[in-house]
């Protein structure tokens, strides 16, 4: 499946600056406007395509990371094959290319179908979309930790404007969502209907809850370390049998509330230590054990589930609900059911805009797209302070 083009994928450094791009044999590239790709009434900025460019090679480099000869000291690797999350091969460099002009026909084909179905953004939503990227670009997408890490500051010495940037990014993803709604919505072209998502939601969603119970004890050593010992086999006993008869409980039909209050009383617990989740199982970050054996469990049962060993052992009690007896609260909410919708129709949305950018009516400006390689983005690594101290002397 492609990823999504939202601003949280794009956070990525660009650390080459422009002054020294140029391509070799080429004339340096200018500083005027210039257009990268466009269609009867559209035009693209070349600050759009540099930005795709880089957002691609990023992603190109993680994959070639992967392999075996992998050096980071060098950029040997752009010529080299890479394997994406499809499973589709290329030599990096032409990959990274690709993926930037599909990225570009995208941008295109999204605007160009919003005009066709009357779903155009809004002033405001533009300015609202506009005013976001703004903090990314001022101040960088860590400044509420207390790093002010300004994006310009790397982006502009490429030759990508704060237009093309926000283009990019939230303008690129607010037009998404409005494509989206004009499709999938209530009032849309291939709408989904209320029985449809419930019939979805009850076959693919999991209403659950647990909590845990340590198999180990703590204490602090003189140096203010916490220092965790294995229970002894009667300690764990007695931890897992009071445990297993919660979950003989729950199953046997006694409510949760009743069996969190009875291990609460007799453990003089004062805060409900109940972790619950609605979700699809694939997108949990519940461990695979604890999911292996959830997605076994039948609907209105509990079972106890030990995770790890000795002074890390953990005793997770998980409860299925039934998610029928969930569905229709659930998806009452607006923001519940938009989510269920994205998660039922991403797939085939991404396969949709894939579909337009294919078939898009365009034109590529190749005297300047084709000046711009990858190798520009690339940076070689400082050494690190062990590699920058180790002897290099020759052996005698």
């Amino acid at each position: 499946m492609k990823p999504k083009f939202k601003i949280g994928a794009f956070l990525l450094a660009v650390v080459m600056a422009f002054s020294a791009l140029a391509v070799a044999g080429c004339t340096p590239i200018s500083l005027k406007k210039e257009w990268s790709y466009k269609t009867s009434d559209n035009e693209l900025a070349i600050g759009v395509y540099i930005y795709s460019l880089d957002v691609a090679y990023n992603r190109a480099k993680n994959f070639a990371s992967e392999l075996k000869d992998y050096d980071e000291y060098s950029d040997a690797w752009l010529d080299k094959e890479i394997t994406d999350d499809d499973g589709n091969k290329a030599v990096a460099r032409e990959w990274i290319k690709s993926e930037a002009e599909k990225m570009c026909l995208s941008y295109l084909a999204v605007e160009e179908q919003l005009k066709k179905c009357g779903a155009e953004l809004s002033k405001a939503e533009l300015a609202s979309a506009d005013e976001a990227a703004k903090t990314y670009w001022n101040v960088g997408p860590y400044a509420s930790q207390g790093y002010v890490m300004p994006m310009k500051d790397d982006l502009e010495k490429l030759g990508i404007s704060f237009e093309s940037f926000a283009y990019c990014t939230l303008r690129y993803d607010a037009m998404r969502t409005a494509l989206f709604d004009a499709l999938y919505s209530e009032d849309g072209s291939e709408k989904v209907s209320d029985d449809e998502l419930k019939k979805y939601f009850e076959d693919n969603y999991t209403d659950y809850s647990y909590f845990t119970v340590n198999l180990y004890s703590s204490t602090t050593d003189e140096a203010g370390e916490q220092v965790n010992k294995a229970l002894s086999d009667k300690e764990l006993k007695k931890i897992k049998d009071e445990m297993n008869g919660y979950a003989k409980s729950l199953s046997d039909g006694k409510s949760y509330e009743d069996v969190i209050k009875s291990y609460m009383d007799k453990n003089k617990v004062e805060q409900d230590p109940t972790v619950s989740n609605t979700e699809l199982l694939d997108n949990s970050t519940l461990g695979d054990e604890v999911k292996k054996e959830l997605e076994k469990l039948e609907s209105g049962k509990a079972k106890t589930v030990t995770v790890g060993e000795g002074d890390s052992a953990i005793c997770y009690l998980i409860y299925k609900k039934d998610i029928k007896d969930t569905s229709k609260e659930y998806l009452s909410d607006d923001t519940n059911r938009n989510s269920v919708l994205h998660s039922m129709k991403d797939e085939d949305f991404e396969k949709y805009i894939e579909d337009l950018a294919k078939k898009l009516k365009h034109e590529k400006n190749s005297s300047v797209v084709d000046r711009y390689d990858p190798g520009m983005f690339y940076v070689k690594p400082e050494p690190t302070t062990a590699a920058a101290e180790e002897d290099t002397t020759p052996a005698a």
